[in-house]
């Protein structure tokens, strides 16, 4: 079972950049989650992106943390780009 944490003052997900919960009935941050892709790098997912992601993961039969790492590695290339482009 994953463990999510819950009211963390600085909580934001690493992928779709959430920090307040959605919920209405809450007025808190986004519920997250750590999960570590190696080389000592680590993700935080809000509840929504953690288990959109595993419940793609399952259906395509693809190992969750590598799928993960690499999402991540695209996200920091379009980043970059991105900065790149935006001082040009």
């Amino acid at each position: 079972m994953q463990k999510f944490f819950y009211n963390l003052p600085k909580a934001k997900c690493d992928f779709c950049k959430a920090t307040e919960n959605p919920h209405p009935d809450y007025d808190e941050t986004i519920p997250i989650t750590r999960i570590n892709i190696g080389k000592k790098r680590k993700l935080n997912l809000c509840i929504n992106c953690f288990f959109m992601h595993k419940e793609f993961c399952e259906k395509k039969e693809q190992p969750f943390v590598p799928y993960l790492s690499k999402l991540n590695n695209l996200s920091l290339i379009l980043d970059k780009a991105s900065k790149k482009n935006s001082n040009t």
